[in-house]
């Protein structure tokens, strides 16, 4: 048996040890959650594909006109760091798949395609990034969309007000069997210099949002 060594933020670390249905991650910009995210996705698709399990990973968000709205290419970039995740995978201009034909991404817009997510056939994980403005309308549909045995959601958000569904759902009332954690910039150890020279600046001359921007 071999093993492969992932690096992720301790904060996202400890999100993804054990089983859970729900894994949540709110905080500001520069935290590395939406990286740590979509590397997972693509670990626990090589994780299923080769114990035999097949399906779909659907990558969600609010709004998606089109692919370049999407996290197509930060899944591709998470893939490209990895070498053997780069082997198991197949990463065309507008997709991503397994070589074997067990996994395969789906990428959706929830404001304007939940009818067509609901017909997708075994969807294992469903990850929502930007989640914050996501309606309770649409949470209620796409949930139990995601059914498979052991199949799971992430949610990854900014938040923005006490209010949203998003907010109320994942951190008021949370559901059973979720997991959550509050991550900003500080507990990036690979924060990049150009961004806390941004963070820097925001504090100084936009003090009004830059609560919600750093620190979530």
């Amino acid at each position: 048996m071999t093993t492969s060594t992932i690096e992720l933020p301790p904060k996202m670390r400890d999100l993804f040890l054990g089983d859970c249905r729900y894994r949540v991650a709110h905080g500001g910009r520069g935290s590395g959650k939406t990286r740590s995210f979509a590397l997972m996705t693509a670990v626990k698709g090589y994780q299923w594909g080769k114990s035999g399990v097949g399906g779909q990973i659907l990558c969600a968000r609010e709004h998606l006109n089109s692919l370049d709205e999407s996290s197509l290419e930060e899944v591709k970039q998470a893939i490209r760091s990895v070498p053997w995740l780069l082997d198991y995978y197949d990463l065309g201009e507008r997709y991503i798949k397994s070589k074997d034909g067990r996994i395969q991404y789906v990428f959706a817009g929830l404001r304007r395609n939940l009818d067509s997510i609901k017909s997708k056939a075994r969807l294992l994980l469903c990850w929502v990034d930007e989640a914050e403005n996501v309606s309770e309308s649409a949470w209620m549909k796409l949930i139990p969309t995601v059914r498979e045995e052991g199949s799971e959601i992430w949610v990854s958000y900014n938040p923005e007000s006490k209010h949203s569904s998003t907010h109320l759902r994942f951190r008021v009332n949370p559901p059973e069997d979720c997991k959550i954690v509050q991550i900003n910039w500080r507990d990036n150890p690979w924060f990049p210099e150009v961004l806390n020279n941004e963070r820097k600046e925001d504090k100084i001359k936009r003090p009004d949002v830059y609560g919600h921007i750093w620190e979530g």
